[in-house]
């Protein structure tokens, strides 16, 4: 009998807990140490390397450090392939000449980009935006505050002040982390504001993007709660175990391909 998708995700995990111990180990070693065949350690294997997070090279396999913050956002390989095929999924869920509100993170960055298909009113705290591609019939607002570096992100009493005065139809907002437990949260507190009041002044749906990194993760400041979220755009390589628990909270979960 198959082994079901949970217990494929806790060996996936186990993994790569054991790699992160030892320097390197061979495929038959693996193998051995989870009792299975060499064609299922392959198999996971695979799929962890196409994860970045393991490096495997003529049998032998060892664990990736994962890098910070800012070297992802510096990334030119898998992770922002990943969070291409993200933005490339969100068009598909906006009506053209709808209102929406972005939020500062390198996901929407991309979104905004691959939103130039359409006429929209986008009000944004993305100092970014400038960079982007726009619909010649798309109004962009800036929301105006205090800009935090590096990230160019517009934050403070003026910008929150500013989304109070209005609504829009959509939300998309990235963040650092979306769980059963704590909801939607992000790890800077300045940021956090803003996007709270992004998700409160919403009339339709917020739609949250997140790579598999973020599902099933905690940070440490509060944004949202699941209730207020209505669709979560992530990819494949998401924990299953927490993508069914999204889907049974009421979030619609579109998972794409990479």
């Amino acid at each position: 009998m198959k082994n079901s998708i949970a217990n494929v995700d806790a060996r996936r995990e186990s993994i790569v807990s054991k790699l992160q111990q030892n320097e390197q180990m061979s495929v038959k070693n693996l193998a051995h140490e989870f009792a299975v065949s060499l064609v299922t350690i392959r198999r996971d294997l695979k799929a962890l390397q196409q994860m970045g997070q393991i490096t495997w090279t003529h049998g032998r396999v060892q664990a990736v450090l994962q890098p910070d913050a800012d070297e992802l956002l510096n990334d030119k390989s898998s992770m922002n392939h990943i969070k291409d095929c993200i933005a490339q999924a969100v068009p598909e869920y906006i009506k053209e000449n709808s209102t929406l509100f972005v939020n500062s993170s390198s996901l929407c960055w991309r979104m905004i980009n691959q939103l130039a298909i359409k006429p929209l009113t986008i009000i944004t705290n993305n100092l970014r935006v400038t960079e982007c591609a726009r619909h010649p019939e798309t109004s962009i607002i800036m929301t105006g505050g205090e800009v935090r570096y590096p990230k160019e992100s517009l934050v403070g009493t003026i910008a929150v002040q500013f989304l109070e005065t209005m609504q829009s139809d959509y939300t998309l907002i990235g963040c650092d982390g979306i769980s059963l437990d704590e909801g939607l949260t992000t790890h800077n507190i300045y940021e956090s504001q803003v996007n709270s009041t992004m998700v409160q002044r919403t009339k339709q749906k917020v739609i949250c993007v997140a790579d598999y990194r973020k599902v099933g993760v905690s940070s440490n400041y509060h944004v949202a709660d699941l209730d207020q979220i209505d669709v979560l755009i992530t990819d494949t390589f998401a924990n299953e175990r927490v993508v069914r628990s999204l889907r049974k909270s009421g979030i619609e979960v579109i998972q794409v391909s990479v």
